[in-house]
C-alpha cells in the first residue's frame, strides 16, 4: 500500500530537512570542539609562559643548600580558572606547585591534582629535558590527554631555558568541565534538531494536504463527471493569496469541461439531426417498397413513380451520407493541421500543393456560365465575375473547389431570378479573399451565429428548399479552417448576403 502523496512529500522534505541540520550541527560541534581545545591549549602555554617569565616563580635555586618547595599564588587569582601548575628541576624534584588549599572555593576542579610530588607526565617531562640537555634549545612544548583519578586532563609540558639545567614546567586542567559542555552543546543541537524536524513534519504535512487539495476537487469532479456525464460540473477553487499554479490548473480544467460539454452537446444534436435526416429517406424507401410488394398489379406508370421516388430518396440519402462522411474526415485531420501550422515553409511546401486560385474561381465560373447557357436563363440569376487578382496557396484544389461550389450553390438556390450572384478574389495584405455575393433573400440576423453548424437550417430557408441537408456550410467552414483560413459572412434581410473566404497566401506564414 502507497503512501498518500503528501505523506510522501512530507517525508522528503523533512528527511532533506534533517540532512541538512545534521551537516549544520555536526559542522558547528566540530568548529565548537575545536574552537574550546585550542583555547585550552592557548591556556596552558600562556600560564606554562608567564612561569618561565618568572611573572609567578619567585624563588632561587642554590645547589648547596636547596631552598624548600615554595607555594605558588592561586592559579585564579591569575585569571587561569582551573589550571594547576608544578614546576621540576632536571631531577624531576618538585620545586613548586599551585597552592589549592591557601585559596578555599579556588579548586584546580580535578580532585587531589596536586597531592603528589611526581609529574603529572612523566614520559612528556623526560623527553623534553633529554632534547634540552642534547641541543642546549628548549623545544616545543607537548600537549598530552592522561587519564587522573577517572577523569581525562590536559598536560602541558615545557622547560624553562633560562636555568642552567633546566626547569621543567607542566600545566594540566581537566577536561571535565569542557567535555560536558560539548555534552551539552551536542544534546541542545540534537534536541533543537529533533524539535525543527518535527514541526517540519507537522507543518509541511498541513501545508501539502491544505495545497493538494485543489488537486483532490479537481481529481473528485472528474470521476463525477465520468460516472454522471454531466459535464455542467466545475472545479469551485479560489486562492486566497491570488493567482497561482493550482488556481490556472482549475481554472484549465474547467475551461477543458466548458469544451466538453459543448462537445457533447453538439454531438448529441448532431446524431438526433442526423437520425432525423436520415429517417426521412429510410421511411419513404419502405413505405415504397411495401407499396410494390402489397400491390402488384399497379400500374405500370405507378410503378415507374414509386421506384423513382424510392431512387430519389436513396439519393438524396446517399449525398447526406457522403456530406458526413466528409465532416467525419475533416475532424480526423485537424491534429494533421495543427501539425502544419508548426512546420516549416520547406515542410507545409512538400506536404501541400501549390493551387492556383484564380484558376480555380475562373475554371467553375465557366462550369456555372456553361451550366446556365444550357438552361433558360430567365429561369436563373445573373452569375458575374468581378475583379481576379492572381493568387497562390498551399491546399487541396479539389476540396477548395468543393467549398467554392457549395457556396454558390446556396446563393443561386436563394437568389430570386431578377437578381445577381458574383465572384471576386483579391489580395489583402498576406491573405487571399474569395468573395460570393449574391441580391437574394438574406439571412435572419438571429440566425448568422448558427448558420455554419451542422443540420442548420433557418426557416427561410427551409420554406424555400427542403431538399438540402443542412451541411453545407458545415462543410465549407471545415474545408476552410484545414486550410488555415477563416470564412466571414454579411447579411441584410431581404437584400442579400456575402460568404468571404480568406486563405493565406505562399508568402506569408501558413
Amino acid at each position: 500500500m502507497s503512501l498518500p502523496l503528501p505523506v510522501r512529500l512530507t517525508v522528503f522534505y523533512a528527511l532533506l530537512l534533517g540532512v541538512a541540520l545534521f551537516g549544520f550541527g555536526s559542522l558547528v560541534y566540530h568548529q565548537a570542539e575545536q574552537r574550546a581545545y585550542s583555547d585550552l591549549d592557548k591556556l596552558l602555554s600562556n600560564r606554562a609562559a608567564s612561569v618561565q617569565l618568572g611573572k609567578d616563580l619567585l624563588f632561587s635555586t642554590n645547589a648547596s643548600n636547596p631552598l624548600p618547595v615554595r607555594q605558588l599564588p592561586g592559579v585564579n587569582a591569575l585569571g587561569g580558572e582551573g589550571v594547576a601548575i608544578k614546576v621540576f628541576d632536571a631531577k624531576l624534584t618538585l620545586l613548586a606547585s599551585t597552592n589549592t588549599e591557601a585559596a578555599p572555593g579556588l579548586d584546580t576542579t580535578v580532585s587531589g591534582l596536586n597531592s603528589n610530588r611526581l609529574p603529572w607526565d612523566e614520559p612528556a617531562a623526560r623527553k623534553v629535558l633529554a632534547e634540552f640537555q642534547e641541543t642546549g634549545k628548549a623545544p616545543d612544548g607537548i600537549y598530552n590527554t592522561i587519564l587522573y583519578d577517572g577523569q581525562t586532563v590536559l598536560v602541558y609540558t615545557t622547560i624553562n631555558p633560562d636555568f642552567n639545567a633546566g626547569h621543567i614546567i607542566q600545566t594540566a586542567i581537566s577536561e571535565q568541565s569542557l567535555q560536558q559542555s560539548l555534552a551539552n552543546l551536542r544534546s541542545m543541537l540534537l534536541t533543537g534538531g529533533g524539535l525543527v524536524v518535527l514541526l517540519a513534519l507537522g507543518g509541511g504535512l498541513c501545508l501539502t494536504w491544505g495545497t493538494l487539495a485543489a488537486v483532490r476537487r479537481v481529481t473528485n469532479t472528474a470521476r463525477t463527471i465520468s460516472a454522471s456525464r454531466d459535464f455542467r460540473q466545475r472545479v469551485r477553487l479560489k486562492s486566497t493569496l491570488g493567482r497561482d499554479e493550482l488556481t490556472t490548473l482549475a481554472t484549465t480544467f474547467n475551461g477543458m469541461l466548458a469544451n466538453l460539454e459543448n462537445a457533447y452537446q453538439q454531438q448529441k444534436r448532431f446524431i438526433a439531426d442526423a437520425s432525423h435526416e436520415l429517417r426521412a429517406p429510410i421511411t419513404s424507401i419502405s413505405c415504397n417498397l411495401d407499396l410494390l410488394v402489397r400491390a402488384p398489379d399497379l400500374p405500370c406508370t405507378e410503378r415507374e413513380a414509386t421506384l423513382l421516388d424510392a431512387r430519389s430518396e436513396a439519393e438524396r440519402m446517399g449525398r447526406l451520407v457522403n456530406d458526413l462522411l466528409t465532416l467525419a474526415r475533416a475532424d480526423e485531420i485537424a491534429a494533421t493541421r495543427e501539425e502544419l501550422r508548426a512546420a516549416s515553409p520547406q515542410t507545409r511546401a512538400a506536404t501541400l500543393p501549390r493551387v492556383d486560385l484564380d484558376s480555380l474561381v475562373l475554371g467553375v465560373f465557366r462550369q456555372y456560365r456553361s451550366t446556365s447557357e444550357q438552361h433558360d436563363e430567365a429561369s436563373m440569376p445573373r452569375l458575374v465575375l468581378q475583379h481576379i487578382t492572381p493568387a497562390q496557396v498551399y491546399g487541396d484544389a479539389d476540396q477548395l473547389k468543393q467549398a467554392l461550389v457549395a457556396l454558390l450553390d446556396n446563393a443561386l438556390k436563394y437568389t430570386p431570378a431578377a437578381g445577381s450572384v458574383t465572384l471576386s478574389l483579391s489580395i489583402a495584405g498576406q491573405e487571399a479573399t474569395l468573395t460570393v455575393s449574391d441580391t437574394g433573400i438574406g439571412i435572419d440576423p438571429e440566425d448568422l451565429s448558427h448558420i455554419f453548424e451542422r443540420f442548420y437550417r433557418a426557416d427561410r430557408a427551409r420554406s424555400r428548399e427542403q431538399s438540402g441537408s443542412g451541411l453545407g456550410l458545415a462543410i465549407v467552414q471545415s474545408i476552410v479552417q484545414e486550410h488555415r483560413g477563416r470564412i466571414d459572412v454579411e447579411s441584410i434581410l431581404g437584400k442579400g448576403s456575402a460568404f468571404s473566404i480568406r486563405l493565406p497566401i505562399i508568402e506569408s506564414t501558413f
